[in-house]
């Protein structure tokens, strides 16, 4: 589980990398064994393998030509594995989606954990706006898929997805309204909580705006907070 620091400063995005449960080959390890039913290959070590490859070809092509426009040939000449090497892996390309979902969700369930378990709801909004914010740069190609590719879903995932959303914009929601100290002046908390859900997505969303950033991302996470703040003194 994500951890929040014990420092005066706050959890900074070094600590958060440092131990960050999600690393790419435990990532993999953990969606191989949650999509059972999705993945043909039995044996871990060739599943990890196999889907580490078919997930870079896919977040590499995927900005580019679009998932819908995306082939098994495109994939084939990618990864450099064989039709049968995908196809044992990945039995149908809409799997591909359904695993990003599945990843994106195990991720910020986790987050709201860590969050719900503080007491201080000042420290468990910077859980959420810093956890949100550190976990979408560190797996940046998921967060973007899910943004841009929930309609390549099937409904029932689709609506998973947009759920997903709506339910972190109620938990940023739910705190600033316990944090308003003046709840009937100012802005409304579920407008503040898209707001601060929109600064978090912005930085996955747009990765090219902040190749050379005027500021780290610790700045940007403590000015998010910052503004959130000022909005409801």
């Amino acid at each position: 589980m994500i951890k929040e620091s014990n420092s005066s400063n706050g959890l900074t995005f070094a600590e958060f990398k440092k131990h960050f449960p999600y690393s790419e080959d435990a990532l993999y390890a953990l969606l191989f064994s949650r999509n059972q039913a999705l993945i043909g290959i039995r044996r871990e070590k060739f599943a990890v393998r196999n889907l580490k490859k078919i997930f870079r070809a896919t977040f590499k092509l995927v900005p580019k030509i679009g998932f819908q426009a995306m082939s098994l040939r495109d994939l084939l000449s990618e990864t450099g594995l064989s039709m049968g090497g995908v196809y044992l892996t990945i039995t149908n390309k809409e799997n591909i989606a359904i695993i990003v979902k599945d990843a994106v969700t195990l991720v910020c369930d986790d987050i709201v954990r860590s969050a719900r378990e503080e007491a201080d709801p000042g420290k468990a909004l910077e859980c959420l706006v810093k956890g949100y914010l550190f976990a979408s740069l560190l797996l940046q190609p998921w967060f973007y898929f899910l943004y841009f590719e929930t309609r390549s879903l099937p409904q029932t995932h689709q609506n998973d997805s947009k759920s997903l959303e709506r339910a972190q914009a109620t938990e940023l929601e739910q705190l600033i309204r316990e944090l308003q100290k003046k709840p009937n002046n100012g802005y409304p908390p579920e407008f503040i909580a898209t707001m601060a859900l929109s600064m978090i997505q912005e930085r996955y969303l747009k990765p090219w705006k902040y190749k050379q950033p005027a500021q780290s991302v610790d700045d940007y996470a403590n000015n998010c907070l910052q503004l959130i703040h000022r909005s409801f003194r």
